[in-house]
Parts: structure tokens; sequence; C-alpha cells
């Protein structure tokens, strides 16, 4: 297999994705507790924090994938 900036492109993406999903979780824990009390994996947050590492957990196991199919 070649390498392809498409591929690696959509990777990208879909890590991007994830990163934004945590980032999103952070504003709205910091919104309701303040920055010292917040808790982006517990209450309101929780689900789009939780998204965010299940997309990013998703996106580094295709690159891993990926890795592998590179290597041979």
């Amino acid at each position: 297999m070649e390498f392809s900036w498409w591929t690696w492109s959509g990777l990208m993406v879909i890590a991007l994705v994830g990163l934004g999903l945590i980032g999103r979780a952070v504003v709205v824990a910091i919104r309701r507790d303040g920055i010292g009390r917040a808790r982006a994996e517990r209450g309101t947050s929780a689900p789009w924090f939780w998204s965010g590492v299940a997309v990013l957990t998703v996106a580094g196991l295709l690159l891993i994938l990926w890795i592998i199919a590179l290597d041979r």
C-alpha cells in the first residue's frame, strides 16, 4: 500500500473533530462551574467529553491500522 494524502487528511479531520468535542466539553464545564471547579467528565458536559474521547480512540485505531498496512 502507498501513502495517501487523502487518507492522512481524513484521519486528521476525524482527530480534529474529537478535539473539538473535548474543547466544547471544557467550555460547557467552565461556564457552569467556573475554572477552579470545572469537571468536563461529569455533569452536562460529559456527553461532549466522552464522545470526543471515543472519536479520538477510533481515529487512533484507524491510524494504527493504516500505519501497519503501509508497512507491509
